[in-house]
């Protein structure tokens, strides 16, 4: 369990390619983490967009783990807007919810280094800042929580169980917040109005299923991506969204939940499409972990290409 404890608290913040002297296993994350434990930073630099009146960012706590910027105590969702270069826009627009099991925020590899990867083939995403539980401010007792939360959970699930965190109604609440301002300035980032999508990450992707099954005619998303995560045991809509989605077979958190999305929107008659790596386990991200789930981004942006919202 602790090996999953680590993974779902990082969601992928880890390992970048080259960084030769960062951890690559889940082994080798639990070695490193005791030798080097969280650092508190200063906030992201980056351009943000406040799409609540509540809360506040002063109520954040932001960490540097392996290198690599995670956010906690969120209380005001915000967006990170990151744009294509100038001239090269193709007026798709990405929402992308980083995950971190409602306790945190892998901010850079499952946010922005997703969108600036999007951002270089003329997509113009926006990363996520949902609201998240209550943490204590030291690494130490934050660390217990996770492991708190993490021993019950069950690697087998096939849903999302709704008692796991009392903010998944507040994030779900965030991203279809975050659809319906996005479309509302869409002439603003030259995006298509009806080309705006959600995809996320483990917590991430429990927030963008939960959109998918749950919107109005303004916070629709065109299309959705749900990358080692689970959704709700709700029925699918009629006119649901496609569907994308990503995991790898060794996942001890998520393993099974990523199939049933699958197959609820086949049964449905809509677009779905899944793709289980043989490794890769729980929070793979942007990092290499040197297996085919190495490419689950490429094959994201081959599917929108497939179904026409790509140009």
């Amino acid at each position: 369990m602790q090996r999953y404890l680590i993974a779902a608290l990082l969601a992928g913040a880890a390992s970048v390619a080259g960084a030769q002297d960062q951890p690559r296993t889940m082994q080798d994350m639990v070695s490193f983490l005791a030798a080097h434990p969280p650092m508190t930073i200063s906030p992201a630099v980056e351009a943000s967009v406040p799409i609540a009146a509540g809360g506040s960012a002063a109520t954040e706590d932001w960490m540097n783990m392996f290198g690599l910027r995670v956010v906690r105590n969120v209380t005001q969702p915000a967006l990170y807007p990151v744009r294509p270069a100038a001239g090269k826009a193709n007026g798709t627009a990405v929402i992308i919810a980083p995950g971190g099991a409602f306790l945190s925020l892998a901010f850079d590899t499952e946010g922005m280094m997703v969108a600036r990867y999007l951002a270089q083939r003329g997509i113009t995403s926006f990363v996520l800042k949902y609201r998240l539980d209550p943490t204590p401010k030291e690494a130490p007792a934050f660390l217990r929580v996770v492991g708190e939360r993490m021993s019950g959970g069950n690697p087998r699930r096939t849903h999302i169980d709704p008692a796991e965190s009392a903010d998944i109604p507040l994030a779900q609440e965030d991203g279809l917040a975050a659809v319906r301002w996005v479309r509302g300035h869409a002439a603003e980032y030259g995006v298509d109005p009806a080309r705006i999508g959600i995809i996320g990450f483990s917590a991430g992707a429990v927030t963008a299923m939960n959109v998918a099954t749950a919107y109005d005619a303004g916070s629709r998303p065109d299309f959705v991506g749900a990358i080692y995560g689970a959704a709700p045991e709700r029925p699918v809509p009629k006119d649901a969204p496609p569907v994308f989605v990503a995991l790898a077979a060794d996942d001890g958190i998520m393993a099974y939940a990523g199939v049933p999305i699958f197959e609820a929107w086949r049964a449905a008659g809509r677009s779905a499409e899944l793709h289980v790596y043989a490794a890769g386990e729980h929070g793979f991200g942007m990092r290499k972990v040197g297996t085919s789930a190495d490419n689950w981004n490429e094959h994201f942006v081959q599917w929108l290409k497939g179904v026409k919202l790509v140009p």
